[in-house]
């Protein structure tokens, strides 16, 4: 779609038919097949895919050029800006005008060439930018991929483990297992920030970020004083009851009311699965901000569900979260995992469904190694390298039986 030349427009005038486009009249849609082409005397014209705007062209340019003379399929839709006048030539006409004139053939076969050379320079310079953004999204998942953690805690008597695969470059989901050493304990997060893309990745690495600083700020705050965490072994003072829920409701309400007062507008939040444990005794103490109930199970049954206790982190300033406590008993194991498990698809468009992954765990009895190994051969056997939409995490903690 290159401006014409002016030789071209005056020969065009001599064989085309001028026509009126009313403003927001459409000349022809994607996927018609062309039979004519068309210049354009005055006005602007919209190039578009749907809803999606590709170019606004203005007088002079030719439209239509490629389908009308292979009698081929319209690329992209036409459609006036405002009021538009048109030259249409009719294929058929074309073809005859060409047969005979010689003059009008090289003007066509000029602007032809013409298009291809700026074409060859545009698909050029796109993949030029393409190559460019690749290379940041891939600078980007190199980066996002550093706020999750390199290793997971090693306790005496307890095995934990964690599966993490991003739908796209860049991920939603994050997971994060962490010694709280000021109150001796261990803090397991999972969440799941809404949307897609880049806008989820940068959230996501504030929602780990803010969660994690928040419930290590009394270890940073006595950094040199800050006891050793003595896993597996009673400590002569217990910590209090309190003190873990403080670090419970401060990681999340903190979190929540600077998501919600500071980035608002943005209208991102994400469900937070996150608990404290206590490697000695199996206490779990937790909060579920709109999350998927993990599972608590052992026995080759399914215990407990952990269900929701709060709305998710994010939306509404000073949302009420309330904490809920259970136990992990010697030989129990718990999963805790992200909607993109349950809702992964087969290449027939089935989705997992919770009611498999139950019945994965039901059956089970072994580490947290070996349980997440089972269910992702579960989960790649359903869905046999189909596309997936949306990020698969999984964070598992087992007990281990005594003897």
């Amino acid at each position: 779609m290159e401006n014409a030349p002016e030789q071209l427009i005056r020969q065009a005038a001599t064989i085309g038919i001028e026509i009126s486009l009313p403003s927001g009249q459409t000349l022809f849609h994607k996927g018609d097949f062309g039979d004519s082409m068309y210049v354009i005397l005055n006005g602007r014209i919209r190039v578009h895919d749907g809803d999606l705007s590709l170019n606004i062209l203005s007088p002079g340019h030719v439209i239509g050029e490629i389908a009308s003379l292979g009698s081929l399929k319209r690329t992209a839709s036409i459609t006036a800006e405002d009021d538009a006048t048109l030259f249409e030539i009719n294929c058929k006409t074309l073809f005859s005008t060409l047969a005979n004139e010689e003059g009008f053939t090289k003007s066509i076969v000029s602007m032809l060439c013409s298009r291809e050379k700026s074409m060859a320079t545009k698909v050029t310079d796109r993949s030029m930018r393409v190559r460019t953004l690749e290379r940041e999204l891939e600078i980007g998942r190199e980066i996002q991929s550093h706020f999750l953690p390199d290793t997971l805690p090693v306790i005496p008597d307890w095995n934990l483990s964690a599966y993490f695969h991003a739908a796209h470059e860049v991920a939603g989901d994050f997971y994060d297992a962490f010694e709280i050493k000021s109150i001796n304990r261990i803090g397991l997060v999972v969440g799941d920030v809404c949307d897609k893309g880049v806008g989820a990745a940068l959230f996501m690495t504030l929602f780990r970020s803010l969660i994690r600083a928040t419930a290590l700020s009394m270890d940073f705050n006595n950094w040199s004083t800050a006891p050793d965490a003595s896993y597996g072994r009673r400590r002569e003072n217990q910590v209090p009851r309190n003190r873990v829920d403080e670090c419970l409701l401060d990681s999340i309400q903190s979190t929540n009311n600077y998501i919600a007062q500071t980035h608002g507008g943005t209208s991102m939040f994400a469900s937070v699965f996150f608990a404290i444990i206590d490697p000695y005794t199996g206490n779990l103490s937790y909060i579920n901000a709109g999350h998927e109930e993990p599972v608590i199970f052992g026995k080759q049954q399914i215990k407990q569900r952990l269900e929701t206790t709060g709305p998710v982190v994010g939306i509404f300033p000073g949302a009420r979260h309330e904490i809920a406590s259970t136990k992990l008993d010697h030989g129990d194991s718990l999963l805790i995992f992200t909607d993109g498990i349950t809702e992964a698809v087969s290449e027939s468009g089935e989705q997992y469904s919770e009611s498999r992954l139950m019945d994965t765990l039901a059956s089970y009895c072994g580490t947290a190694d070996s349980l997440l190994d089972n269910i992702i051969q579960s989960l790649n056997n359903f869905t046999k390298g189909a596309r997936q939409f949306d990020d698969n995490t999984i964070l598992a903690i087992h007990r281990n039986l005594t003897h």
